[in-house]
């Protein structure tokens, strides 16, 4: 089939969950056969099997430059005007708010504004995201075939019916994995946020106080990054940001703990991932972590007050944390690229049907 996908950027110019994701699935179906572009504003990424069309309009730079607040709205406008025919389906994956959809186009909600707005730390956090909660409401009305990343989403967005996980890079790697030698934890988030960066140093630090050789390896954003390399007094702790696949992998399969404090998640692909590492996830009530872990056999949920003693007591026994990680690792094989992509290939045949029913 040939396949048009929609998203503003991709690796390694933005990490951001839906990037990321659009990436992976693109790459996935192009492993199963099938011809793949995606309308985006970034360059071909290195390790891409897919091909891009860029999306060149001066007005469309001119408008994020003197107002880059408003990109949830110069993108959908941009989008509206381009050529979309030819194609078996169009996978809008954001910015689809004024897209004229069609009988062959797919739309992802990989989370939903909703909740986003209750978490959000600012006015104008709370402004876009209740502006964004508007648009998607008014996409999930007019796409035909809207799909959530999971149940939760589905309950907050109209006339969405069908629930598509999010994909691993790879498929969970069976062997066993070399773990640190001491208890390790990572941690993968902004520092003031819904993610709760700064929460996970606290816990870290007094954690680090009963046990000397424990590590955290903190991934961030990079001006966060740099600001607490120079305020140094992180004794155990390894920074890094915008790390590439592979050397994110690569801090998963030697961490014993993943670290989960968001006060929310609609999924939570970073779960998924330290999962196929054999990673024990220690994590907050949130929807995504209700959908994804099963409380004391893939991992652990706790309320942010407690997290500190979940992790201690995880910590406390090694042969704990292997069977924890066992029992995630098998979890996480239904998150496959070929079991998540063939899913997609599912409705992509719905929508070219439709075309071919179509009276000329």
């Amino acid at each position: 089939m040939k396949l048009l996908f929609l998203h503003r950027d991709l690796p390694p110019d933005s990490f951001t969950g839906v990037a990321t994701q659009v990436h992976r699935l693109a790459n996935a179906l192009v492993d199963l056969g099938h011809e793949v572009m995606v309308l985006t504003q970034s360059a071909l990424p290195a390790d891409a099997r897919y091909q891009v069309r860029a999306i060149e309009s001066k007005l469309l730079s001119a408008a994020m430059r003197c107002f880059p607040v408003c990109k949830r709205i110069w993108y959908p406008l941009r989008y509206r005007n381009l050529k979309m025919t030819g194609w078996d389906a169009v996978h809008v994956h954001g910015d689809g708010a004024f897209l004229r959809y069609r009988g062959n186009f797919v739309r992802t909600f990989y989370g939903t504004a909703a909740l986003e707005f209750r978490h959000a730390r600012s006015w104008k956090g709370k402004l876009a995201q209740g502006f964004s909660y508007w648009m998607e409401r008014r996409e999930a009305r007019r796409c035909r075939l809207s799909v959530g990343i999971s149940p939760h989403v589905a309950a907050h967005l109209p006339g969405i019916d069908r629930v598509v996980p999010c994909l691993l890079e790879s498929a969970p790697n069976a062997a066993p994995l070399v773990k640190t030698n001491h208890p390790s934890l990572i941690f993968i988030g902004s520092r003031y946020s819904r993610k709760r960066g700064e929460a996970a140093l606290e816990i870290f630090g007094r954690l680090r106080k009963s046990n000397p050789g424990l590590t955290l390896a903190y991934v961030g954003p990079k001006p966060e990054v740099e600001l607490l390399r120079r305020e140094g007094g992180n004794a155990g702790v390894e920074f890094h940001t915008q790390l590439p696949g592979s050397e994110l992998a690569a801090l998963y399969a030697r961490s014993w703990v993943y670290l989960c404090l968001s006060s929310y998640e609609g999924f939570g692909v970073g779960i998924i991932e330290a999962m196929a590492s054999a990673c024990v996830v220690v994590t907050t009530p949130h929807p995504g972590s209700e959908f994804l872990v099963r409380d004391g056999d893939t991992g652990i949920i706790a309320p942010l007050e407690s997290m500190e003693a979940a992790v201690r007591a995880v910590l406390a026994d090694a042969k704990v944390c292997a069977e924890f990680g066992r029992r995630a690792q098998a979890f996480a094989q239904r998150f496959t690229p070929m079991a998540v992509a063939s899913a997609y290939e599912d409705l992509y045949r719905i929508t070219r049907a439709r075309i071919q029913e179509r009276p000329t």
